[in-house]
């Protein structure tokens, strides 16, 4: 499970719409050996699917080329999360 300290101002989320597709590439994720988890999806993000793929920043090229050689018909997107603010700020970034 991936651990944050408050050093850390930003992490990156995957969401789908569904739950399957979710779950299927946190494990594809696992298995090439990226540091991830699951996490609740923001009440923001509308998607029927109520969890998402929490992964690191410096990983997002890697993973971005294993979504796009995959067939996710549920993918969502890829946002960024940043709680350097006071609210923290979600942006889509793919």
């Amino acid at each position: 499970m991936l651990k944050y300290t408050e050093k850390d101002m930003s992490y990156y989320f995957i969401v789908f719409s569904s739950r399957s597709q979710t779950l299927n590439f946190f494990k594809i994720l696992i298995d090439y050996g990226f540091k991830t988890s699951i996490i609740n999806s923001p009440e923001s993000i509308s998607s029927i699917c109520n969890i998402c793929v929490k992964f690191l920043p410096k990983d997002f090229e890697a993973i971005k080329k294993l979504i796009i050689n995959r067939d996710f018909s549920s993918f969502v997107g890829v946002y960024k999360y940043d709680y350097s603010t006071r609210n923290g700020i979600i942006k889509k970034i793919f």
